[in-house]
């Protein structure tokens, strides 16, 4: 190799792969802009609670489209909103059921009447958090063709293919709880980091 070739070869940057599979995350001011948009159309979709994973669902699509810079409206994510909503009211409603009766566990624990309440507020912590994880996964692989059915048994078995997912996915729900709980209008970043880092594990795991 030439001294020119070699010189050239400095000269000529490095692909690090950002801009080859994230070409809309080459700004990264405007990706954290769009992050925070995220978290206000996913706080707003799920107010209902209801409706909560149809919006996650519509914003991991809607971020996706963004980071591969294609075509991301506001009337791409109410499609998709809508779309997942459609059945995804069922899942809405089932994990608003369970989540109030593991916090009613919860908080009846913490009255500390209850023998052995140290357990069940360890198991009712466990069981919480396992369970949003798996809305999340779940969210996180819903697309219209697949539907909610496939989504859910395809985000349950992604802990089984990739369970070093768990880790990531457990240190942004914690930190969306901490930040929320420390001031809640902070859970409008927070919802917006947290559908990023859904995604991000998503993609970690198809490239393995």
């Amino acid at each position: 190799m030439t001294p020119r070739s070699v010189r050239k070869r400095r000269e000529r940057p490095q692909p690090d792969g950002t801009q080859l599979k994230w070409p809309g995350a080459e700004g990264k001011f405007a990706l954290f802009a769009e992050v925070l948009w995220i978290g206000i159309l996913t706080v707003a979709g799920g107010l209902l609670l209801i409706t909560l994973p149809a919006a996650i669902a519509a914003s991991n699509r809607h971020l996706h489209r963004y980071l591969l810079a294609e075509r991301s409206t506001l009337g791409q994510w109410w499609v998709d909103f809508l779309s997942a909503l459609r059945t995804g009211w069922v899942v809405g409603l089932t994990t608003t059921a369970l989540a109030l009766v593991l916090l009613f566990n919860l908080l009846l624990a913490g009255t500390q009447v209850l023998p052995g309440w140290q357990a069940v507020f360890a198991v009712g912590i466990v069981a919480l958090a396992g369970f949003a994880l798996a809305l999340l996964q779940s969210a996180v692989r819903w697309t219209p063709e697949k539907g909610w059915r496939q989504a859910v048994r395809d985000g349950v078995q992604a802990f089984a293919s990739d369970p070093g997912a768990i880790v990531p996915l457990l240190v942004a729900l914690a930190l969306t709880v901490v930040v929320t709980w420390q001031l809640p209008p902070l859970i409008v970043p927070g919802m917006g980091c947290l559908v990023f880092a859904v995604l991000v594990v998503k993609e970690r795991e198809r490239k393995r």
